[in-house]
């Protein structure tokens, strides 16, 4: 059985830390800024492509050695060092105060880890070993990137538009008959071929028999 339960989080206007300031500090700040968070980040030097992203508003630096209070509010933290004291001082102070924390490479002062993620869109599939092997889960991924392609950015905008319409003029009955025309194969294939104007017609005529 997993020690990790799975979850996906709404971090938008939520306090991160990140504790570092090289290269790895600068993918997961970046990829944080990406989901709307607001970093905070301590360190007494930063690479120039992290000091790139410091902006005072959503992104903030704290030049200085980590210390216990920098936990503040939090939400999650992420410490990023090459120090293993540091990291594990920020494990264990994270702990105490209830807080997720991940430490990057070393699942034992993790209380969560980060998955490796495929995104389309509003399409996301993480992949986890639950520690054992980062390397076999980026490419699980990587393969996941081959099968499932950038059609289905398009493909999950359209389907996302007609939810409000469906839900609200469609019975039980005909809701199920329509997402089951639409998601068939056809649409997608459409797309996939260029056809994005196509396919919208199809959703929509088919939208349209089930009012007759």
């Amino acid at each position: 059985m997993s020690d990790y339960y799975p979850i996906f989080v709404d971090l938008r206007l939520k306090p991160v830390l990140v504790v570092g300031g090289g290269n790895v500090a600068y993918r997961k700040v970046q990829t944080l800024l990406e989901h709307g968070a607001i970093v905070h980040i301590v360190s007494p030097d930063l690479i120039m492509e992290l000091k790139d992203l410091v902006d005072s508003q959503r992104c903030f630096w704290a030049n200085k050695e980590y210390s216990s209070e920098d936990i503040q509010d939090a939400t999650i933290i992420f410490s990023c060092t090459e120090k293993d004291e540091v990291n594990a001082n920020v494990s264990i102070d994270a702990q105490k105060n209830k807080r997720l924390i991940n430490v990057v490479d070393d699942p034992e002062k993790c209380s969560f880890i980060v998955p490796s993620i495929m995104e389309r869109g509003d399409l996301k599939i993480a992949v986890s070993t639950g520690g054992s092997s980062p390397i076999v889960a980026r490419q699980i991924r990587e393969q996941l990137q081959m099968q499932y392609g950038q059609e289905f950015e398009d493909y999950l905008s359209l389907l996302k538009e007609w939810r409000k319409k469906v839900k609200s003029g469609l019975s039980s009955e005909q809701k199920h008959v329509f997402w089951s025309k639409v998601t068939d194969g056809e649409i997608l294939e459409l797309i996939k071929k260029g056809r994005l104007s196509e396919a919208k017609g199809v959703v929509e005529r088919c939208f349209r028999s089930l009012l007759d």
